[in-house]
Formats: C-alpha cells, structure tokens, sequence
C-alpha cells in the first residue's frame, strides 16, 4: 500500500488531468443536486442550531471555523492537496469574505424592512444583475432568447406568489434593493476570485482559504455584536439556553455540513456561470418556502404554491437551455492535450538519431 503523501500525490496527479477536460452533463448535474441537497438541509439544521444557541455570528464562526482547522489536518495527513497559506491569495479571499458579510447584513436589514416574500422578489430580480455581471466582468456569452425566456417565468412566478400570498409590505425599500444587489454580486466576486488568484488552487484549497478567512474577517463582529456575553452566560448556565449534549452534536454536524457546502459550492462555481449559480440559489429558496408551506403552521394558498411551481419550472426549464447551448457549442481543443502523428513521428526519428550518434554526440557525455 502507498502512504498518504504518495496516494494523495497520485489523486492529485488524476485530478489534475481530469480537470483539463469538460465535464459532462450528469456530472455538473449531480454537483448541482447535491449543493441544493446539502444548502436545503443546511437551513434546517441551523434553525435547529439556532435554538438552543441564540448567538448566530457565533455560530457561523464555529462552522467556518471548524472547517479550516479540518481541512488543514486532512492536508497535512497527506489525504487531500490544501495550498500552504500566503498573503496574496489571502487577500483575494478576504475580498469575498467581505462580500459575504455584506450579504448576510443587508439579508438581515432586508428582512427587517420587508415581509419575506417582498425580499424574494428582490433575490429574483437580482439574476439579471449577475448575468450582465457576467457578461461585462467575466466575459460571459450573451443569454439567448431560452435562456431570457426561463428567467423571466422565474420572476414572473415570484411576483405571481408574493402578490398572492400577503402581498408586498416594504418599509424600507433602500435595505432590500441594497439586498438585492449584494446578492447579485456575491457570485461574481467569487467567481472573479476563482479565475483570478485561485486559478491555481485545487478545490480543497480554496474552500480552506475561505472558510479562514471567513473566520478572522467575522471574528471582530463577535464583541461588535456583544456575543461573547452570550457564550460566557451559556457556559456558566446564567443564560435563556442550555448547554445539552444534543446541542452540541447539531453544532458539531452543522460543521461538518458547512464544509460540505463550501466545497461543493466551489465546485460548482468552476463549472457553472455566476448566472446559473444565482438561479440555482433561487431556486433553492423557494424549494424551501414549499417544504415549508407544507410543514409549518403557514400555509400558502394553492394559488401561490402554483406560482412557485412556475418559477421553479422557470429555473429547471433555465438549467435545461443551459445544457443545449452546451451540446451545440463547437468542441474546445485547447483543454486537453494531444499529440498527432507527425510529432510522435519525429520524436522518434529524433530518439534513433541519438542513439546512432553515441553519447558524445548527443551532449549526453558533457
């Protein structure tokens, strides 16, 4: 058996070449489901969390946290390819660590200042700001006459729901239009951090750089925030929560589930455009607005349930002009290397040509 270092050398080595060749259809498919799948169950875990600790900066910081101190241990072991810490990648990060917490403010403020179904409405709209975001910063291709189609049956089935539902209650349309505009760029700093600074990093690197830096540009909003009173009550049993067992493994697993959803959310960033992410993110949170209809004490109308049906109709049908644009693109030659016959041909013309000459000849000698 190989040892850690010579195994994970070796994975690498196949990564590396299988990353040089496009990826097929069930595969950006899968990687699609499966950060859907994991965000999804994400929410209920953290409202699960959030129970029992009522202090969400912290929080995030044990999920972040947590998830660089295991990436660092697995890369050390030699398992997986963590790129070793330096200052101009860390800043690249720290950009997208900004822009992160800029989302989750203005989600805060927005949700303040609007029923949640105004804010949706607002995350929709914001699909069109990332595809000319697209466009403009990462040299995107035009949306087709499909594609354009697609997006606007998800608005369309958005503003359907909220005007069926409660209605458009905004108290404060500056917070949710800053909201929506956070959430439209979110997708392309990160993808502009992707091709850009960490073009060279593997997956694993990336997700351990983010989640680190994550942690130090969110720490000060710890005392900021006055949680750290919080945590100090709940270890001394003086607060509202309790310090239980199974408090502590929710936490524990939603650690675990935040790294699983940072990586995944990497991966599909490197084979996705910022566009599709957004709609993907959409369609991730009005998936959850049915499970919750279903589940919780509100239930929407059947009217506004078939409205989310035609937005999530909009954002499959989105996926699928997606992938036909793909099959109809000419093929890319310049991704996977190859050699033709004419230069294998001279290489070994080349190799008897040596071996005739003798090694002096040939500077082998020298």
């Amino acid at each position: 058996l190989e040892p850690p270092a010579a195994l994970s050398r070796s994975c690498a080595d196949i990564m590396s070449s299988e990353t040089m060749r496009p990826k097929s259809k069930a595969y950006i498919a899968f990687l699609v489901a499966s950060h859907m799948t994991v965000s999804s169950t994400m929410l209920v875990l953290n409202k699960a969390v959030l129970q029992n600790f009522k202090a969400p900066t912290t929080v995030l910081l044990f999920q972040v946290g947590s998830s660089a101190i295991i990436l660092w241990l697995i890369g050390k072991m030699g398992y997986i390819t963590v790129d070793p810490f330096e200052i101009t990648k860390a800043k690249a990060f720290a950009g997208n660590a900004i822009a992160f917490m800029i989302l989750l403010f203005t989600n805060a403020k927005a949700l303040e200042s609007a029923n949640v179904e105004s804010v949706i409405v607002f995350r929709t709209l914001s699909i069109f700001v990332t595809a000319y975001g697209d466009i403009k910063m990462l040299e995107g291709k035009p949306l087709s006459f499909g594609a354009l189609a697609a997006l606007a049956m998800v608005l369309a089935g958005s503003v359907a729901y909220a005007a069926s539902d409660k209605g458009f209650q905004v108290k404060n349309l500056a917070w949710v239009a800053l909201y929506g505009v956070a959430n439209a760029a979110y997708p392309i700093v990160t993808k502009l951090v992707i091709l850009g600074p960490a073009k060279s990093m593997s997956t694993w690197g990336k997700t351990y750089y983010n989640n680190l830096i994550t942690f130090l540009v969110f720490l000060p909003t710890l005392f900021v925030l006055n949680e750290h009173t919080q945590i100090q009550a709940l270890l001394s049993g003086t607060g509202s929560s309790i310090l239980t067992t199974s408090a502590i493994e929710l936490l524990a697993l939603s650690c675990l589930w935040g790294t699983a959803i940072s990586f995944l959310g990497f991966l599909c960033l490197e084979n996705i455009t910022a566009t599709t992410f957004n709609v993907m993110g959409n369609a991730n949170k009005l998936l959850t607005l049915v499970v919750n209809s279903i589940l919780w004490e509100h239930h929407a109308s059947l009217m506004a349930n078939l409205c989310l049906g035609v937005s999530l109709f909009g954002a499959g049908f989105y996926g699928h002009v997606k992938n036909q644009e793909k099959d109809t693109a000419p093929p890319s030659y310049t991704s996977v290397p190859s050699h033709d016959a004419s230069a294998e041909m001279k290489d070994r013309d080349k190799g008897e040509a040596d071996v005739e000459a003798g090694p002096s000849d040939s500077g082998a000698g020298k």
